[in-house]
């Protein structure tokens, strides 16, 4: 299985990567596509993209902001007009860092939102949110 990435406002966005991409290898899923946003509009067509393409996306950065450039409230916006509730979202604990992560689903799609620090980024990959991963793809 292939996810696609999207760095937000990121930074340290290699070593966000590589740590990714060995929590993800550890449950038999590669990246697909990597591309970046500087832009909450730019953001949701590269979001539009990758769900169209894949059914996980992962957003790393852009949970240190606050306001409209803030990834917690540009998707909080963009999610308002669509399907998704309340029930289909739900904060993801950082016990070693100040930005919680987000893991948001429906259906089969999911997109899981998380800081770009590589030590917060692995440390939030939790046994719930690998059973979550491999109980929604089956793997």
């Amino acid at each position: 299985m292939k996810c696609d990435l999207i760095f937000y406002l990121a930074r340290r966005t290699s070593y966000c990567e590589k740590a990714l991409k060995k929590q993800l290898a550890e449950i038999g899923i590669g990246l697909n596509e990597v591309t970046a946003s500087t832009t909450p509009v730019m953001l949701g067509e590269k979001l539009v993209d990758s769900l169209g393409r894949c059914n996980l996306v992962f957003i790393i950065g852009g949970l240190g902001f606050s306001g409209k450039n803030g990834l917690s409230d540009v998707l909080s916006k963009a999610l308002s007009a669509t399907r998704v509730t309340i029930a289909d979202t739900r904060k993801l604990r950082n016990e070693i860092g100040k930005q919680y992560g987000y893991l948001i689903r429906c259906g089969k799609q999911m997109i899981v939102a998380l800081p770009d620090k590589p030590d917060e980024l692995s440390e939030m990959f939790s046994p719930a949110l690998v059973s979550c991963i491999k109980d929604t793809y089956n793997l």
